[in-house]
């Protein structure tokens, strides 16, 4: 079992009433590895500060050099939408249905980040757990990319949902490097889903449960993960500040999370329309 104390937080989005957005804007950024950053005594520099908000609770203070991910707290749910679980999973919309899987874990991922006490190399093993579901996710996320999104594809995929991604798609490497085979990955994303439809945001607590030979496969993962790659919070190939306007607009309407997973507020008025 793997248990993350943790707080609820989400990704900012970009002003839905924006322009265009063009696309292939930045060139793809590979995550940074050790070798790239350590110094004499293999020692990791911090990465930029991120835009780290307190959460509402004014007892709660952020270190906001935590991660280099801008990241905010969830949003109020006038709606209702982000009860137990991770609105959407299930959704019969196949983007939606990925997107919720792909946001879903990347926000469990920044929320360990910035409010675990465990240390950065805790958040190894989450990562690679995580990783079969977020790679996938984004491949089905652009196989069903809807057509009035066309023209911010290139730009999502590259500098929104990609930064997380390549630096996963190395973890879901050092999973196979460890000798996981279809029957692991399988274990490993079953796990992950049911820990995602069981999440309850109200709580700072995230548990993952995997049977012990899986675990095995996991740890040694981590270990040759954490070798490869500084941690996630000084990475600096995660900071991003693309937007995605039209993207974000069509979440917060489209999909059963109503923009939620992405850090945007429920607008009653705009639900339906």
């Amino acid at each position: 079992m793997l248990a993350v104390s943790v707080v609820a937080v989400a990704c900012s989005g970009g002003d839905p009433d924006g322009g265009d957005v063009a696309a292939d804007s930045t060139a793809a950024e590979a995550p940074v590895t050790t070798e790239e950053v350590a110094g004499p005594t293999g020692s990791v520099p911090d990465a930029a500060a991120s835009t780290t908000e307190a959460a509402a609770d004014p007892s709660v203070t952020v270190d906001d050099s935590s991660g280099p991910a801008a990241v905010s707290t969830l949003p109020p749910d006038p709606l209702g939408v982000a009860e137990v679980g991770t609105p959407g999973l299930d959704s019969d919309d196949p983007f939606c249905s990925a997107w919720s899987r792909w946001a879903g874990s990347a926000q469990v991922i920044l929320v360990a980040n910035a409010f675990s006490e465990a240390g950065p190399e805790a958040l190894a093993p989450l990562e690679i757990i995580a990783s079969p579901v977020v790679t996938d996710a984004y491949d089905d996320m652009l196989v069903a990319w809807p057509d009035e999104l066309e023209r911010e594809r290139e730009v999502a995929a590259d500098g929104y949902f990609g930064p997380i991604t390549r630096r996963l798609d190395v973890a879901r490497q050092a999973l196979l490097d460890a000798g996981a085979d279809e029957g692991v990955l399988a274990a490993v994303s079953t796990a992950w889903l049911a820990a995602l439809s069981v999440r309850d945001p109200s709580t700072p607590e995230f548990a993952v449960d995997l049977p012990e030979d899986v675990w095995a496969v996991v740890d040694a993962a981590a270990s040759d993960f954490a070798a490869r790659l500084v941690p996630f919070g000084s990475d600096p190939s995660l900071l991003s500040n693309e937007e995605t306007p039209l993207t974000d607009a069509y979440l917060e309407v489209s999909c059963p999370d109503q923009g939620t997973l992405g850090g945007q507020e429920v607008d009653p008025d705009a639900v339906g329309s």
